[in-house]
């Protein structure tokens, strides 16, 4: 009998690390495990190897044999850029990549060499999205070490939408996902390249996010959609984490706002 592989998210937030756990039965998605652990002021510095290898470890031996990891960097240790194709550019491979290097290397002159991009192309449109190769090499040899198969690696965006596509909730909107005194927001999906985060320090109210959402004639109406543990009584639309699954096993934590991200990755397709 055929088993199918646990998706495993694992999310890197300021200053803690979640992993959701979840598989698919008979094209139907249960949530199984939830875990979290605090971390050091700074989870990218050379002093903290040891204390993650532990993590992973124990978390690694509670774990299926078979697993398919996906992982989701911080806003903070990403980068993002956008820019419109010429017409006389064709989205074939390998000569539209060398295109985006020498893009990239016209916008980040300094550091492009030690960046990896990933990209959508939407209506003449390219949306970058990027992260430091050392980054990506300290957690692939991290994870590796630990017994992962790290296969995917995504933005928190990208995995906050993930999560509300299978909750039901419309491509044309707007989330907003608040979390340890941060905000994460996302527009349509139409726009891939519009997102951001704030901290309350500096945009201590719901409402006062949204009155600094990017919106345009085309998006100033569409709904706005926010999930959170924090009650936000200025919120009209409000949908939380169970509903992105069929079934929730009954060990997990009773809320689950700290872990969207890490279950949104699970959620993500498969690469065509």
């Amino acid at each position: 009998m055929y088993l199918q592989k646990w998706r495993i998210g694992i999310d890197l937030s300021l200053n803690k690390i979640q992993l959701v756990a979840a598989k698919k039965q008979r094209d139907r998605w249960y949530l199984c495990e939830c875990w979290q652990q605090d971390l050091p002021a700074t989870i990218f510095n050379e002093t903290t190897p040891i204390i993650l290898q532990n993590i992973l470890t124990k978390w690694r031996q509670k774990l299926p044999k078979s697993c398919d990891v996906r992982l989701a960097f911080p806003l903070l240790r990403t980068i993002k850029h956008q820019f419109v194709l010429s017409e006389h550019i064709s989205p074939k491979e390998p000569e539209f990549s060398w295109y985006i290097q020498s893009q990239t290397k016209k916008q980040f002159p300094m550091n492009a060499d030690e960046l990896i991009f990933d990209y959508r192309i939407i209506a003449q449109n390219v949306y970058l999205s990027g992260a430091r190769k050392s980054d990506i090499i300290f957690w692939s040899d991290l994870l590796k070490i630990c017994g992962f198969d790290l296969t995917t690696i995504d933005i928190a965006p990208n995995a906050l939408r993930y999560a509300a596509q299978y909750a039901g909730i419309p491509d044309d909107s707007w989330l907003i996902y608040y979390r340890d005194n941060e905000w994460l927001w996302a527009g349509p999906t139409r726009q891939p390249g519009c997102y951001n985060y704030a901290v309350t320090a500096e945009v201590p109210t719901f409402n006062q996010l949204i009155d600094q959402l990017p919106t345009d004639s085309s998006t100033n109406t569409l709904p706005i959609y926010y999930i959170g543990d924090k009650c936000e009584p200025a919120a009209s639309q409000h949908w939380q984490l169970h509903q992105a699954f069929y079934q929730l096993a009954t060990k997990l934590p009773h809320q689950l706002g700290d872990f969207v991200i890490a279950a949104g990755l699970t959620l993500r397709p498969e690469d065509k």
